[in-house]
Order: C-alpha cells, then sequence, then structure tokens
C-alpha cells in the first residue's frame, strides 16, 4: 500500500506540468464521501479502453465505496481533469467474468496479481476466483456534465 507521502507526491505531480511523468495508466481520482460530503483524493492505476478507463481496488480501501450506485468523480489523467461515472463491480462472480476479460485483454498485468496464465494465455479460474474475493473492479466512464460537487 502506498504511503501517505507517496500518495502526496503523486498528486503533486499528477496536477502539475510534470504530469507526463507519470504516464497514462497513474491517474488521480477524486471522489465525494457519502457520509462525510468531504472531498477525498487517491492515486489510482488505470487502463484506458474504449468506453473509459478500468481501476481495479482492493475490497478494504473505501475510496471506491463513494461510486457506488453511478456517483459521479473527477479522474485527472494526462494533465487533464475528466468528469467520470462509476460502476463498482462487487457480486464476486460479476467480478470474476470482468477480471477474466480484462487480464485476456492485459495480460502484462497478471504478474502484478500474482496471477497465473494458462499455456494458451488465459488467466487460471482459480487465480480469477481469488481476485475476485480480494478485490472489486471499477468501470469510470466520461460523463459530459457532472453533477459532481467540487
Amino acid at each position: 500500500m502506498p504511503s501517505p507521502i507517496g500518495n502526496y507526491f503523486i498528486k503533486a505531480v499528477a496536477c502539475s506540468p510534470l504530469h507526463a511523468l507519470l504516464g497514462d495508466s497513474l491517474a488521480v481520482i477524486t471522489v465525494i464521501g457519502r457520509r462525510s460530503g468531504r472531498a477525498l483524493t487517491t492515486p489510482i492505476n488505470v487502463v484506458r479502453q474504449e468506453e473509459g478507463w478500468t481501476a481495479t481496488s482492493l475490497r478494504s480501501r473505501t475510496w471506491w465505496r463513494n461510486l457506488r450506485g453511478g456517483r459521479t468523480a473527477l479522474l485527472r489523467i494526462g494533465g487533464r481533469q475528466i468528469d467520470v461515472r462509476g460502476e463498482v463491480l462487487e457480486d464476486p462472480q460479476e467480478a470474476a467474468a470482468a477480471f477474466g476479460i480484462y487480464f485476456r485483454q492485459f495480460p502484462k498485468y497478471a504478474r502484478f496479481f500474482d496471477l497465473k496464465l494458462e499455456a494458451d494465455g488465459t488467466p487460471a479460474p482459480a487465480g480469477i476466483e481469488r481476485l475476485a474475493r480480494e478485490r472489486v473492479l471499477i468501470r469510470l466512464c466520461p460523463v459530459e456534465a457532472s453533477k459532481f460537487s467540487h
């Protein structure tokens, strides 16, 4: 888990002219707390897909819970700030199916999740099931005008 100092550094770089140093897979997301109403900003890894971006998080973390029900957020990536709507896949069966697709599209990321690939390049079912118990998958789709409270 990243340290608070590391998170601060990443957030600072993402919001500066040096944002290109982070590449196109590191973003910063700002969500509004469901209960507190306060803005929470955290760095996340994302993968660009046709409809937007996909991220994953450990179930034990809390930031993603603020995206339940299609709530909106701000995603800062590549020097741009984009309004997004979140879709959280929490159900283990639904998450397992989505993770299977994710790792078939991006097999090079399997090593970061300690996920074994079969000889044909598909993710091992046992590993996908483990991931679905440990993590959630989050889809972030751009929206025209966000109802996000800044």
